[in-house]
């Protein structure tokens, strides 16, 4: 039963993409956008409990910087830029490198280059901010060969179709689970001194290391760290950001410096930190571009309970959520 439901998921998702393909060639650029436009806005009002979450996490964030309506400007605008990227990612289908390269420029292509010259590789960091699915296909595009670290739906067969076509427009996917796994993947693409795109911003629930953000505090992922320094590979941040236009532009920026004064578990935490600040500095340059629902914001309480003897300083109390 299992096996015909994924078969008939596997079909009817590529007859999905394969007709949106088709479309693509047929009708023109603007009426994509118009039509992610007209989908987020309708989203927006529709699911009120990713409205409030996000207005709330974002006031809590920049506390009185927006007032309630612009809070909500942003996170809708946020969507806006979501829905977009999805578009976006079935028009790269249709693209060649060449097109890729001749639509979205790069600002920074000299960090990446100093980084590889190490010959350790490259984890390229990124988070959940303007079109984070076309990274490792941009980054492709300049002839680098890139990975890219994705978390693996439950359905196998819609894992190989999302598989196939990431390949399609230049990137190659290493699954994170198993993690033993994906670590030992992760470790060859790097000891090729190829790329390897992570997102770093998976502020939930689960293990990981408390760490300031925005003046609070979250529970951050401790794997690009932990690779780095197990790997010598270097962090460089790397995320494609909309402007007012609506065109894309990949930044790269200089590769973040690692402590390492060889006590793993605090070089591990010191940089985790310093990735925390890195992305805080960005999120706050371009706030309707991020995404808002994914963070999960952890009280004192929470550190003291799982980790007694550590600190977390500067938090601030939560900001209420939206209200109507």
């Amino acid at each position: 039963m299992h096996r015909l439901r994924d078969m008939f998921a596997y079909a009817a998702l590529w007859l999905a993409i394969e007709a949106a393909r088709m479309a693509v060639r047929i009708l023109p650029r603007r009426f994509f956008l118009s039509l992610s436009t007209a989908l987020s806005d309708t989203a927006f009002y529709l699911f009120s409990g990713f409205r409030k979450r996000s207005t709330g996490n974002l006031r809590s964030a920049f506390g009185d910087r927006f007032d309630a309506k612009e809070s909500r400007t942003l996170v809708k605008e946020s969507l806006r830029n979501f829905f977009r990227s999805f578009f976006e990612m079935g028009l790269a289908l249709e693209q060649t490198p060449e097109q890729m390269r001749a639509q979205i420029p790069v600002e920074g292509r000299e960090h990446l280059a100093a980084a590889l010259a190490k010959n350790a590789g490259v984890i390229a960091l990124s988070g959940h901010l303007g079109n984070f699915f076309l990274v490792g296909t941009r980054l492709a595009a300049e002839g680098y060969s890139t990975h890219v670290l994705i978390k693996q739906p439950k359905t196998g067969a819609l894992a190989q179709i999302f598989d196939h076509y990431r390949l399609q427009i230049g990137q190659r996917t290493i699954h994170a689970r198993p993690r033993r796994q994906a670590y030992r993947d992760l470790i060859q693409v790097l000891r090729l001194n190829e790329v390897a795109v992570v997102i770093a911003d998976e502020f939930r629930s689960g293990s990981g290391i408390y760490v300031p953000f925005f003046g609070r505090t979250v529970l951050a992922r401790r794997g690009p760290a932990t690779l780095a320094l197990r790997t010598g590979a270097a962090l460089v941040p790397a995320y494609l950001i909309r402007d007012p236009r609506g065109t894309l532009k990949l930044i790269v920026e200089p590769e973040i410096e690692l402590v390492k004064t060889g006590a793993i578990k605090t070089d591990v935490r010191e940089n985790t930190e310093r990735i925390a600040q890195w992305l805080e500095r960005t999120v706050r340059a371009y706030p309707d571009q991020w995404n808002w629902m994914n963070i999960h914001w952890h009280q004192a309480a929470d550190l003291e309970k799982n980790h007694p003897h550590e600190t977390v300083s500067g938090e601030k109390p939560l900001q209420q959520e939206e209200t109507k």
